[in-house]
């Protein structure tokens, strides 16, 4: 007779809501304080999924943890890459876009974990 016992391990995804408090654009040339009459994006954040911002629909690039932080990265965006790191607290990240060559944009803000349900 043979038994089997199988193991149904079952993870939940961590989910943020990240609102903009400040931004920075870098180029070659100078640098800036980004205020677009105060707009302040929101970036949702499921680490199963990816992230993106509210106003583009659909989950890019993937997460894991690192030393803590929650690590987002997309590299499939035309000439350039994006990063998002949330603090080991979970409650302040930020957001660095990199154009090959032309400069960064950095975003900071603070975050809420949300409920999975």
């Amino acid at each position: 007779m043979i038994w089997s016992t199988s193991v149904v391990q079952t993870t939940w995804a961590d989910l943020y809501s990240c609102q903009e408090t400040g931004a920075v654009s870098i180029d070659p040339h100078k640098s800036s304080v980004i205020d677009e009459d105060n707009a302040q994006r929101r970036w949702l954040v499921d680490t199963d999924q990816g992230w993106h911002r509210d106003a583009f629909p659909g989950y890019r690039g993937s997460c894991k943890i690192e030393n803590g932080y929650v690590v987002c990265r997309t590299e499939n965006i035309a000439f350039g890459e994006a990063t998002l790191s949330i603090h080991p607290n979970r409650t302040s990240f930020v957001v660095v876009y990199t154009d090959y060559g032309l400069g960064a944009l950095a975003i900071v803000g603070k975050c809420n974990e949300q409920d999975a349900s």
